[in-house]
C-alpha cells in the first residue's frame, strides 16, 4: 500500500464502500472542471453600422431634394448595379431608412471631432454608438449633383473592424467590410489624427477627401451577464453528491486511518507486522524486487554511502508519468501559441507590447478559433478542457512533491529524535498539517495551481457576441465561439516550465540523513518499525531511527526506531539483520 500519497493501487486493498465513495467524488469532479468556470458568463454586444461620407452642406435645409434618388444614383454608379439582388436591395432600403430617420432623430447623434471619432470607432466591438456620418471639407459635388459621396457597411465579422478608417479603398465588397491583409494600422491613424494630421479617405468614385467632422448615432449598450440554467443544475447536483460522500465518510469511517507517515509508524510500532521482520533496512526497491517475490532474507551489509537525494523517495513510474504529462502539456501549449501568433501576425504585430495591449482574456475579431458553435454548451466544454487537464496535472505534480516531502520527513527521523505527526494525536504526539504537507510548500503549490487555472481561463475562453444590425432589429444574431490570448498563453507556458524545472531541482536536494528510501511503501515502513521497546511507551515519546546496536535474539546489529539515546547512523559495511539474499 501507499501511505500519505494519492494512489490508485490502494483502491484494490480497501473496503468496497470506500472505493465507491472515491469513484463518486472523482466522477463528479470532471463536470465541475468542465462547466463550473462558465456557469456564469458575459455576452458582448456589437453593432454593425453604416458609414456615409457626405459633403459639409449635407445637413443644411434643402441640400438634397430627393434622398432616395441620390442614394439610388450613387449605388448604381459606385457598384455598377444593373440588377438589384435581394441582399443589395435590403442594404439599399436599410441605408435609406437610416438617412431619412436622421431628420426626425438628430438629437440621437453626437457631433464629434475627427480626433474623438477615430478613437471611438477604433474598437473591436462597438456597442455605445452605431451609424456614422463622415463630413468632408468639400461643400458640394458639382460633378454628381448630390451631397452623398459614398457609403458602406462595417460588419462585426470583419478582421479588425477599425481598419476601415484608414483603408477604405481596400473594401472588398460593396456593403460589408472585410480585409484579408494588414495594409494599414488604425491605431497609427488615430495617433496621426490626434497629433493634428488630416484624416484622408479614398472615395470609390475616385478622388480623396479630408474628414472635418462626424455625426455618430448613440445607442444603449446591451452587454449582459448571463448564466446557463442547465450548467447550474449540473454543478449543483455534483456539489450535492460530493457533500453526501463527505458526510457518509465522516459518519461511517470509525476505524483508525493511515493518512500520514506518522500514522503508519505509530500503527506498526504498536502492532508489528511479522511478515517484515528481519529486513530492518529494506527500501522500496527491495520490497518490490525481492521481498514481494518471496526471496529468503538474511543479514546483509549496509552499502549506502552518504545521504540520498529527494528524488529517490519517488518511484520511477511517478516521475516518468508526471514529467511526461507535463512535457506533453507544455508542448501542446507551445504549438497552440505558435498557431495563434501565426494567425495574429497577419493582422497585428507580435511584439510583447502589442500582445500586452490586446490583453488577457479579451475578445477581439482576430484571436478567435475558426469554429462557430450553435450550442453554447459545446463552446463552454471546449473552452474548459484546459482546466480539466490542469487539474489532472496538478494531482500528479502535487503527489510528486508529497512523495519527496514524505521522504524528507522520513529522513529527519534518522537525523534526530522527533515527535510522530499523526491524524488523531495521543499524549506525546502532534497533529498533522491541515494541508497534508508543510505550509511553506502547500501554500505556494496552491498559489501555483490558482495562477495556472486563472491564466488558462484567460488564454482560452468563451467568446459570445450578440450582433445588432444598423437598424437594431429586436432579435440579434449571436456568435458563440472560442477566443484566445497569446500573451496569456506565454505567461501560462512560462509558469508551467518554471514549475516543472522547480520539481526537478527539488529532486536534487539531499535528504537529512542516511536512511532507507522507504518512500510511501507500507512494507518498507513496517520493516523499520520492529523495536524491542514497550509499544505503549515508545509511541508517546520522540523517536529516532538508526543503529541501536546488537540485538540478542538476532546476534547482529539492528536498525529500528528508538526513544532512547545512543541511536547512531548506520555503519558503512556493517552487518544488519537482513535485507535479502546476498548474491555476491
Amino acid at each position: 500500500m501507499d501511505i500519505g500519497v494519492p494512489s490508485v493501487r490502494n483502491l484494490f486493498g480497501i473496503k468496497l464502500e470506500r472505493v465507491f465513495l472515491w469513484i463518486a467524488i472523482g466522477i463528479t469532479s470532471i463536470p465541475l472542471h468542465l462547466l463550473y468556470n462558465s456557469a456564469i458568463y458575459t455576452s458582448l454586444a456589437a453593432n454593425e453600422f453604416f458609414v456615409t461620407i457626405v459633403t459639409n452642406n449635407h445637413f443644411e435645409s434643402g441640400a438634397s431634394s430627393n434622398m432616395t434618388e441620390d442614394l439610388f444614383s450613387m449605388y448604381r454608379e459606385n457598384y455598377n448595379i444593373t440588377n438589384w439582388t435581394g441582399d443589395m436591395s435590403q442594404k439599399f432600403h436599410q441605408l435609406r431608412i437610416v438617412l431619412e430617420e436622421y431628420n426626425t432623430s438628430a438629437q440621437n447623434y453626437d457631433d464629434l471631432t475627427p480626433r474623438r471619432c477615430t478613437k471611438l470607432y477604433n474598437t473591436e466591438f462597438i456597442s455605445s454608438h452605431r451609424n456614422l456620418f463622415l463630413i468632408t471639407k468639400q461643400s458640394d459635388n458639382a460633378m454628381h449633383n448630390t451631397t452623398l459621396l459614398d457609403t458602406f457597411q462595417v460588419g462585426v465579422n470583419g478582421i479588425s473592424p477599425g481598419r476601415w478608417m484608414c483603408d477604405y479603398h481596400g473594401v472588398a465588397s460593396g456593403e460589408t467590410y472585410y480585409q484579408d491583409g494588414p495594409t494599414c494600422n488604425p491605431s497609427d491613424l488615430v495617433s496621426n489624427v490626434t497629433n493634428g494630421l488630416p484624416w484622408l479617405l479614398q472615395l470609390r468614385r475616385g478622388g480623396e477627401v479630408e474628414i472635418s467632422g462626424c455625426k455618430s448615432e448613440k445607442t444603449e449598450e446591451k452587454c449582459k451577464v448571463q448564466f446557463s440554467l442547465r450548467i447550474m443544475i449540473v454543478v449543483i447536483c455534483c456539489n450535492i453528491a460530493k457533500a453526501c460522500c463527505m458526510i457518509i465518510t465522516v459518519v461511517r469511517s470509525r476505524e483508525p486511518t493511515l493518512v500520514t507517515l506518522g500514522d503508519a509508524v505509530d500503527s506498526f510500532l504498536r502492532i508489528p507486522d511479522p511478515t517484515t521482520a528481519a529486513i530492518c533496512f529494506a527500501d522500496r526497491q527491495f520490497v518490490k524486487r525481492e521481498w514481494g517475490c518471496g526471496w529468503r532474507t538474511r543479514p546483509r551489509q549496509w552499502r549506502k554511502m552518504g545521504v540520498q537525494k529527494w528524488w529517490t523517495s519517488v518511484s520511477k513510474t511517478r516521475w516518468i508519468t508526471c514529467n511526461a504529462l507535463c512535457s506533453v502539456a507544455i508542448m501542446a501549449a507551445g504549438v497552440s501559441l505558435a498557431s495563434g501568433m501565426g494567425k495574429d501576425g497577419r493582422y497585428w504585430s507580435n511584439d510583447i507590447k502589442s500582445m500586452w495591449t490586446r490583453g488577457f482574456g479579451k475578445v477581439n475579431s482576430v484571436s478567435l478559433v475558426g469554429i462557430s458553435f450553435k450550442n453554447i454548451t459545446m463552446a463552454i466544454l471546449l473552452a474548459n478542457v484546459p482546466q480539466t487537464i490542469l487539474s489532472f496535472l496538478y494531482l500528479t505534480y502535487h503527489s510528486l512533491f508529497t512523495c519527496m516531502l514524505l521522504g524528507h520527513e522520513w529522513s529527519l527521523f534518522g537525523h534526530h529524535h522527533r515527535t510522530l505527526r499523526v491524524t488523531s494525536p495521543r499524549p506525546g504526539q502532534c497533529s498533522t498539517y491541515w494541508l497534508q504537507m508543510p505550509y511553506n510548500y502547500a501554500i505556494p503549490l496552491m498559489v501555483l495551481s490558482g495562477l495556472l487555472h486563472w491564466l488558462a481561463s484567460q488564454s482560452i475562453f468563451l467568446a459570445r457576441v450578440e450582433i445588432r444590425d444598423p437598424l437594431e432589429r429586436p432579435t440579434p444574431a449571436t456568435i458563440s465561439t472560442i477566443g484566445y490570448s497569446c500573451i496569456a498563453i506565454i505567461f501560462a507556458l512560462t509558469l508551467g516550465i518554471l514549475a516543472l524545472l522547480a520539481a526537478i531541482g527539488m529532486g536534487y536536494r539531499p535528504l537529512a540523513s542516511e536512511i532507507t528510501a522507504a518512500g510511501s511503501c507500507s512494507a518498507a515502513i513496517s520493516a523499520a518499525c520492529h523495536t524491542w521497546e514497550d509499544p505503549e511507551v515508545i509511541v508517546g515519546k520522540k523517536v529516532r531511527w538508526g543503529d541501536v546496536g546488537i540485538v540478542p535474539n538476532l546476534v547482529v546489529r539492528h536498525l529500528t526506531f528508538s526513544s532512547e539515546g545512543g541511536v547512531g547512523k548506520p555503519v558503512f559495511g556493517g552487518i544488519y539483520a537482513g535485507t535479502g539474499q546476498d548474491r555476491e
